[in-house]
């Protein structure tokens, strides 16, 4: 007991969180050079494309996932092009999530391999190489980033959002962990990572940063408080509403979320009163997917993906 306590003290200490920052810095430093050459690349065909509005999503490792966003962006066109960024660190998921964007024709780039055992680093650092080695050399009119497992349902147009505001997305305030507690005062916040949008003349130059700031409550996206949230005027902003959207699968609820009335969201976090080891079950995916296929996307006739 006082050895845990020890432990805990020493990795709460602000020397320590500095170490760690620093640790972090240099190797995402290593990551985001990686590639670099052929994200420019990418980013030239986008261009040649036309592509002036761009939706981003960081895949990973859910095929199944991937084929049912495609297909719901197809079906709603919420008036932004998709783009599949691919995290994915097993080499079958990356070869599914590749032969639906080829047959789906969605743009589709894989980053380089890595492991990174925490996933809100990992989500944020693989948004944050996107936006430095594609979006800051496509300098679209409008880019933005959305979970790969929050797909429109129903008809709803991003840019409209989006019109003489320089972000738009789902407003988080700081939640307390292991080295935060929250306050009375707390006023940061940042835009959900799985639901953000921006107009790039808003951002240009700016050294975005899409990982997590623990240290101010603040998950994947809290770096980008002070570089950019901390700056805007509320004029600026249009915030998403969230609501919850129980679903019940075999007897089972699951309180997903629906974002402005027109995006669920399944994510693991919204998943309900139950083990999150049984919502992971190959039962619970299948029941999942074919709810959102049978619902909302036609019916399964239209799936590609292999498994779950």
């Amino acid at each position: 007991m006082g050895f845990k306590f020890l432990v805990d003290a020493i990795n709460k200490g602000r020397f320590t969180i500095a170490v760690k920052a620093a640790r972090n810095r240099i190797f995402y430093k290593i990551f985001q050079y990686r590639g670099r050459v052929a994200g420019r690349s990418f980013a030239k065909e986008l261009q040649d494309i036309g592509t002036t509005r761009v939706c981003f999503t960081i895949a990973f490792n859910t095929p199944w996932v991937i084929d049912a966003l495609t297909k719901a962006w197809e079906t709603y066109r919420p008036g932004m092009d998709l783009v599949v960024i691919d995290n994915s660190t097993k080499d079958d998921a990356r070869a599914q999530i590749a032969r639906i964007c080829a047959i789906r024709k969605v743009p589709y780039f894989g980053l380089p391999n890595r492991r990174e055992k925490h996933w809100s680093r990992s989500h944020g650092t693989a948004i944050t190489w996107t936006f430095h080695n594609v979006v800051s050399h496509l300098r679209p009119e409008l880019f933005g980033f959305i979970d790969h497992d929050c797909f429109p349902v129903f008809a709803f147009s991003i840019p409209d959002s989006l019109a003489g505001k320089a972000v738009y997305g789902l407003k988080v305030r700081p939640t307390e962990n292991f080295i935060y507690k929250s306050r009375k005062d707390d006023h940061q916040w940042n835009l959900w990572a799985g639901f953000c949008f921006y107009r790039f003349a808003a951002v240009d130059g700016l050294k975005l940063n899409f990982e997590p700031r623990m240290d101010i409550g603040l998950d994947t996206g809290g770096a980008n408080w002070s570089i950019l949230y901390s700056k805007l005027g509320e004029a600026s902003i249009e915030v998403a509403r969230r609501e919850q959207e129980p679903i019940e699968l075999s007897g089972t609820l699951g309180l997903h979320e629906l974002l402005d009335g027109a995006f669920l969201h399944i994510g693991g976090s919204a998943y309900a009163d139950k083990d999150t080891k049984y919502y992971r079950s190959f039962d619970h995916r299948k029941n999942l997917r074919n709810y959102i296929w049978d619902t909302y996307l036609g019916g399964s006739s239209g799936q590609i993906a292999d498994d779950f």
